[in-house]
């Protein structure tokens, strides 16, 4: 099984394109520290016109739970949350194994 961590973002209304820039660097290069603990990758704007849509996505695939938990409290990850909570207004996650 795979363990999925998945997570959706609300921008705050003062966000700018150079923020989501710096917000996408910052995960990728997360995701270029973390290739050995990572099964899949992904991450991007939103691009559906739906009203419940959010704003930006982050698609996140481990071998395992182990493999999470050690992304959780790796350097990367950190400093990415600290940003994104500089510059999200809200942000949901899911987190299962299929």
């Amino acid at each position: 099984m795979t363990f999925h961590h998945l997570v959706a973002i609300s921008w705050t209304r003062s966000i700018d394109d150079s923020n989501i820039s710096a917000f996408a660097i910052a995960l990728d290069q997360l995701s270029a520290e973390c290739t050995e603990l990572l099964h899949a990758y992904a991450h991007g704007r939103d691009i559906s016109s739906r009203d419940v849509s959010s704003d930006y996505g982050i698609s996140a695939a481990f071998h395992d739970p182990t493999g999470y938990a050690e992304y959780d409290v790796h350097p990367a990850h950190i400093r990415a949350k600290e940003l994104l909570s500089k510059l999200a207004a809200k942000y949901t996650v899911v987190q299962f194994e299929a």
